[in-house]
């Protein structure tokens, strides 16, 4: 944008310039363009947060031979030494159900113990889903506990941490279940929920709750992990219902199995989506501590986390289904996991973006002055799904886009104002590496259109080309190198913004 100057008319006599509208005037425009640089900035340091949190997320499958392994048959056989750890994977699992495109999906929840304030409430809710045949991956989902959910089948309206806790106090006290069949129907009610909620079948439900994970921690020796920063949380639940302080610094950091779960738990530094990366984390490093430090060939250690797992985990899965779902964690690619979580940082009201930053606050009144969340809607009413839909769609379904993790630029070449910022937050959002949104460096375009930097990227950009009905075309020969990236979207001046959930096929 230019400016021009002219001389205001001189009146006699000459008056002395007035400088405060002046300043206010200034502040006033170069508060939006101080505000958009700190924005940018933070988003950047941002995007190397998130990009260090998942390289160091391993994710839970090898967690799953402590909590899946240790079922009745497998005790017997490694205890009578009649076959190893592998031999029960090879002879005594059973095959796992899978959806149309292959994939073996989880709901994984973690609950407080008879000591918690809130026993029942499913705090940690993540999905997994596990691809072991095509690109042999995993995709872990996390849910914020606020997540509400407006309508269900059987279960009520409520946040999905209570949803479980309900529906089986339901079951006992007005259908005369016993403790553990209700426990069981409120798993798969809750798992049939969030099914619908996100577009993706779960088959089966896996549920530990706070003394298993602390005993397990204990049994393997404790993790030794990277705390990315400070927490000092002056309200950490304590015992008889008090409060304590957890406090825990940044750096390298050996954590017994009570240190781990209240990093884990503690929310009050920082906000329920950091607590839920917390998580992933140290699963992920626990996970890699027992593939690594090879604990399931120690018969000791794995007769302790049997104990542990039998009087701790819960799950609708069968003994040989158990075996099963660990032999299916053991065939992943640890290189091959994907990692987000659902969040209300949606880059709108002057916020930042993030993945998966599909969800709100709605107004307090509205919910009897409760705290939700709940998804963002395109129209603004009625809430719909639609977009965690497409959400699911192209992380769990098309995952593989996600695993070769092609670099974005999306640069303005005569697009109006904000439209190439527009395009590539919305890429951002749905997890996808957005490295830069500026303007291209070279003369106006009509058409919009992607261009691979090289041969090994066209199937990369033949899926964002379908995805946005935008045609490819070639690097222009003046487009400085800089600007260049894996794929790299020239936004010209006849493009028209579309949101992701109605361009996806």
């Amino acid at each position: 944008m230019s400016f021009t100057t002219r001389r205001i008319r001189e009146e006699a006599p000459r008056r002395a310039i007035k400088w405060q509208p002046i300043l206010l005037a200034v502040l006033t425009f170069g508060r939006p363009v101080f505000g958009w640089y700190t924005a940018w900035k933070k988003r950047q340091d941002d995007q190397k947060r998130v990009a260090l949190l998942q390289r160091i997320m391993l994710i839970l499958l090898a967690v799953f031979f402590i909590f899946l392994l240790f079922a009745g048959i497998a005790k017997a056989l490694i205890a009578l030494r009649v076959v190893s750890v592998p031999g029960v994977l090879g002879v005594a699992g059973a095959d796992l159900p899978t959806d149309e495109d292959g994939l073996t999906n989880f709901l994984l929840l973690g609950q407080g113990d008879e000591t918690h304030d809130g026993k029942d409430l499913t705090d940690t809710i993540m999905i997994m889903s596990i691809d072991a045949t095509r690109t042999k991956s995993a995709v872990l989902l996390s849910l914020p506990r606020d997540l509400y959910l407006l309508h269900t089948e059987n279960m009520g309206a409520g946040r999905v941490n209570s949803l479980y806790r309900d529906y089986k106090s339901y079951l006992k006290f007005e259908k005369d279940m016993e403790e553990k069949e209700a426990s069981l129907e409120a798993m798969r009610e809750l798992a049939k929920e969030l099914s619908l909620a996100l577009d993706l079948p779960l088959h089966h439900v896996v549920k530990v709750d706070f003394i298993g994970f602390v005993e397990a921690v204990d049994a393997i020796g404790g993790v030794d992990l990277e705390v990315p920063y400070d927490i000092v949380d002056t309200e950490y639940p304590g015992p008889n219902y008090t409060y304590e302080t957890f406090e825990i610094r940044t750096g390298l950091q050996h954590l017994d199995g009570e240190t781990a779960l209240k990093y884990a738990r503690s929310r009050h530094t920082s906000s329920d989506f950091d607590r839920s990366a917390r998580q992933q984390q140290i699963l992920s490093v626990l996970g890699e501590k027992v593939k690594s430090e090879g604990v399931l060939r120690n018969p000791g250690r794995i007769m302790s986390l049997y104990k542990i797992v039998s009087a701790h985990l819960e799950t609708t899965m069968s003994v040989r289904e158990m075996v099963g779902a660990a032999k299916l964690g053991a065939d992943i690619d640890r290189n091959r996991i994907i990692s987000m979580q659902l969040s209300d940082r949606n880059g709108l009201y002057g916020t930042l973006a993030e993945p998966g930053g599909f969800l709100y606050t709605p107004p307090r009144d509205l919910f009897e002055g409760a705290s939700v969340l709940l998804p963002i809607s395109i129209p603004e009413y009625p809430v719909t799904w639609k977009q965690i839909h497409t959400l699911s769609d192209l992380l769990f379904r098309n995952r593989a886009i996600h695993i070769s993790k092609p670099r974005i630029n999306v640069l303005n070449a005569g697009a109006k104002s904000g439209l190439a910022g527009k395009l590539g937050g919305e890429l951002f959002r749905y997890g996808f590496s957005v490295d830069e949104i500026k303007n291209a460096g070279i003369e106006k375009i009509e058409e919009t259109y992607i261009a691979p930097a090289s041969d090994a990227q066209k199937n990369a950009a033949t899926f964002f080309s379908e995805l946005l009905d935008i045609p490819l075309g070639t690097l222009p020969t003046d487009l400085p190198s800089e600007n260049i990236a894996d794929i790299t979207i020239i936004v010209g001046q006849q493009y028209g913004f579309t949101p992701l959930q109605d361009l996806l096929k």
